[in-house]
């Protein structure tokens, strides 16, 4: 899959179900009328899926989630203003990079070294 064209809440989606294990299905949105997530909690109940593309607290826990799998982020070079290419290296020496907006980017990239 090219996750470099992921973005919203497929991309939210995405990350919470490969980088965090969620069980996640779609929903529309009651309020909206729009396509959302949700994800199953251990108690059984379902919690809207984190913007994790927008949010900087959510782009927070994919950088600790990253480095939990040994993944460390190198920095991110500017393509065009406002376009970012994250740069993500495991300790073991794989690379991934993905561009976008910074907390799209990231997540994209986390999606690419989860599925190296």
């Amino acid at each position: 899959m090219n996750f470099d064209t992921l973005s919203g809440r497929d991309l939210d989606a995405m990350t919470a179900q490969h980088l965090f294990g969620l069980k996640v299905e779609p929903r529309t949105n009651a309020r909206t009328g729009e396509r959302d997530y949700v994800y199953e909690e251990n108690s059984g109940g379902w919690v809207r899926v984190a913007f994790y593309a927008e949010s900087m607290s959510a782009s927070i826990s994919v950088d600790a989630a990253l480095q939990k799998r040994g993944w460390k982020r190198t920095g991110s070079d500017w393509d065009d203003p406002g376009v970012q290419r994250v740069v993500l290296v495991h300790a073991d020496g794989r690379r991934v990079e993905a561009p976008g907006p910074y907390k799209e980017a990231l997540c994209r990239a986390a999606l690419k070294a989860v599925s190296a």
